[in-house]
């Protein structure tokens, strides 16, 4: 642990918010900023996606375990494991402490480091943008490259459930099909003030490992939509009769009453398809 935080205090520039490569250029008549550097060529000659192995270097004379465990201690201490997350009762917990400076200082630790990062904690998503703006820490400090946003696959979403939701079913499919955790905490400003309607955005979702919804959800109904969003990717959803003309198809297209899990969705949702109210 001191020789991370020692790495962390001697090796790393100012915080950043995305983990990139992204070197000062160097003009020609300008020597290289360090003299022990892979080439005294000014960067542009430097072959793109080229990693030093950086020989010289004591800290990359370490064993790789060595380096993954000071790179655990500076980018995700003390993060619960996958399991953890399924048995606690608890929202997520926010890291109090997370360093990743490091990832700016060369390509190689960017290469060796960033995985731990991304794709360990549980990020915010944002409550309209989804998986477009996440952040871990602050919503002033949110995430904005697209191929690391990749990465993540543990998401926690907060939303209010007496507001006008600003993305459609789709959307919602596409953002947390697949994630690795999903933790949806749902709210209103006033007791008992509106349905659950805000949730039927989320039925579409398929094959995330551990679902969680909690807050101002009613616990049967967040039991069921948990269940639902655990189903695999490749599950289909069987066609059913529509209620007005009790023939088998996606509904009629006027009445909106084919419900595809019985009468206790039909209840929760006021009686409206799942799939074309939240396409509509």
């Amino acid at each position: 642990m001191a020789i991370a935080y020692y790495y962390a205090a001697h090796f790393t520039k100012p915080t950043v918010h995305c983990a990139g490569w992204n070197p000062q250029p160097q003009t020609n008549n300008e020597p290289p900023a360090h003299h022990h550097s892979i080439s005294t060529a000014p960067r542009h000659f430097v072959p793109t996606g080229y990693v030093d192995g950086q020989q010289e270097s004591v800290f990359f004379r370490l064993p790789a375990e060595l380096r993954h465990e000071i790179y655990k201690a500076l980018l995700c201490p003390d993060v619960p494991k996958l399991k953890e997350l399924a048995q606690s009762t608890h929202p997520a917990p926010t890291p109090e402490a997370v360093y990743p400076a490091i990832l700016a200082t060369c390509r190689k630790i960017h290469d060796e480091a960033t995985d731990l990062l991304y794709k360990t904690h549980v990020f915010h998503a944002h409550s309209s943008l989804l998986t477009s703006l996440p952040h871990l820490i602050s919503a002033a400090s949110p995430i904005v490259c697209p191929s690391v946003i990749s990465k993540i696959k543990r998401w926690q979403l907060t939303i209010r459930l007496d507001t006008d939701p600003c993305f459609n079913m789709d959307q919602a499919t596409a953002a947390f099909s697949g994630a690795e955790y999903l933790e949806i905490r749902a709210w209103q400003t006033m007791f008992d003030g509106c349905d659950a309607s805000f949730l039927r955005l989320f039925t579409g979702v398929r094959g995330v490992k551990v679902a969680k919804v909690g807050g101002s959800a009613n616990p049967e109904l967040a039991r069921w939509l948990e269940e639902r969003m655990m189903q695999p990717i490749e599950q289909k959803d069987e066609k059913v009769a529509c209620l007005c003309k009790a023939e088998r198809g996606e509904g009629c297209g006027r009445c909106y009453k084919a419900a595809d899990v019985g009468p206790v969705e039909h209840e929760w949702f006021g009686g409206k398809d799942v799939w074309t109210f939240g396409n509509r």
